[in-house]
């Protein structure tokens, strides 16, 4: 009996019988139940039959190897061998499997592509970090810049780098990561956010990064070298603090929300309107009044993002709806006009309950009916009706 029909046979009797209990019979060679048992595990049954029975191994290599190895992309992944190998394994027989195993670690909970991956810019070169595992950052020049440990990029640099070298982070939708810059600052980043910053901060002058999304900055102290958050719309200037930045698109004001120490706001690169915040204030650019405002707020509810927690006031449905798109990686289209403009107040935690246990709650606010399209069990689209 062939591999393939060997998987096939035990994943179909384990499925419909064991009910994802129990071992294999002794049909399977030793390594091939170390895989199987690698697929009950990661409750990756239904995947693998799936792709037994849509995909040729011959013809859909060659698409598969330009997913698992794009070119200009150097992946870090994790020691989690088997998870989506596994879902592989199926469409290239046992043995290839194997040899490709050997050469790639893979991670899972979306298929294996760049765009599901924290992915970090060095300059010429984009690692896509896998959050399982610990590795090290090294620039094309070879000298190694930061330290990766699960879902955290700590960087450490020496005398021998130059100041003038930036890379970029880009946290994809789905995902929360943390990056601690050079001089201690750590800076929560929240889902769809990237930010451009110094590898090591100059001698003299500002520390500036550059960002676009929403992060939580825990600014190291230094008097001598204010830090500076950079946006399209908005500059904040601290000297050590704590504060959220948030700075969406779809969003209509920019918002900076302090939640110890000052910080000082102004538009873009003008000097003309600079306004301090004190704790407890949030300060805002609006986009079209073109202006700043500042109100008094309870920041947990700014803050909260960053233990999983969604909080809602008085969001128009289209906001929230991008919101959703970012916090659980989906499409949403929206189809039902009368509701876009309709304003919600809600709380949720992207821990707990999913997409779907999210828009059932939302219908109890204001009725609407929804459509869910998957491929392969995933998620990938939600029509608004």
């Amino acid at each position: 009996m062939g591999n393939k029909k060997r998987l096939r046979l035990q994943l179909t009797k384990l499925r419909g019988v064991l009910g994802l209990k129990g071992k294999p019979d002794k049909d399977l060679e030793k390594n091939d139940q170390e895989l199987f048992d690698a697929i009950v595990n990661n409750n990756l049954v239904d995947e693998s039959l799936s792709f037994l029975d849509e995909l040729d191994v011959e013809k859909d290599w060659k698409k598969v190897e330009k997913i698992l190895f794009p070119s200009k992309v150097h992946k870090i992944w994790s020691k989690n061998v088997f998870k989506y190998a596994a879902i592989f394994l199926g469409v290239f027989s046992l043995s290839l499997s194997y040899l490709w195993i050997s050469k790639v670690n893979s991670k899972g909970d979306d298929n294996i592509h760049v765009g599901d991956f924290v992915t970090l810019d060095i300059g010429g070169e984009i690692i896509a970090i896998d959050n399982h595992g610990s590795h090290s950052i090294e620039l094309p020049t070879g000298a190694k810049v930061a330290v990766h440990n699960g879902d955290t990029l700590i960087y450490e640099v020496g005398e021998q780098i130059s100041e003038s070298i930036f890379n970029e982070l880009h946290v994809p939708n789905g995902k929360i990561f943390t990056l601690v810059l050079s001089d201690g600052t750590e800076i929560k980043l929240n889902s769809g956010s990237n930010i451009r910053f110094p590898v090591k901060f100059p001698a003299v002058g500002n520390r500036e990064v550059y960002i676009y999304g929403e992060a939580y900055f825990d600014v190291s102290k230094d008097s001598v070298h204010p830090f500076v958050v950079n946006s399209e719309d908005m500059a904040v200037k601290v000297l050590g603090t704590e504060f959220n930045f948030s700075t969406y698109n779809e969003q209509k004001k920019v918002a900076t929300v302090l939640v110890e120490g000052s910080v000082s706001l102004r538009h873009g690169s003008s000097l003309d309107e600079e306004v301090l915040l004190v704790p407890g204030e949030k300060g805002s650019w609006d986009r079209e009044e073109q202006k700043i405002a500042v109100n008094k707020v309870d920041t947990n509810l700014y803050t909260s993002w960053t233990i999983g927690e969604i909080v809602i006031r008085d969001t128009p449905f289209s906001e929230l709806m991008a919101n959703l798109e970012r916090v659980y990686n989906v499409k949403i289209q929206n189809t039902n006009k009368e509701i876009t403009q309709r304003t919600f107040n809600a709380r949720f935690n992207r821990n707990i309950e999913d997409v779907e246990d999210v828009l059932e709650a939302l219908k109890l606010i204001v009725p609407f009916d929804y459509e869910i399209y998957r491929e392969n069990a995933r998620i990938n689209q939600i029509t608004i009706k």
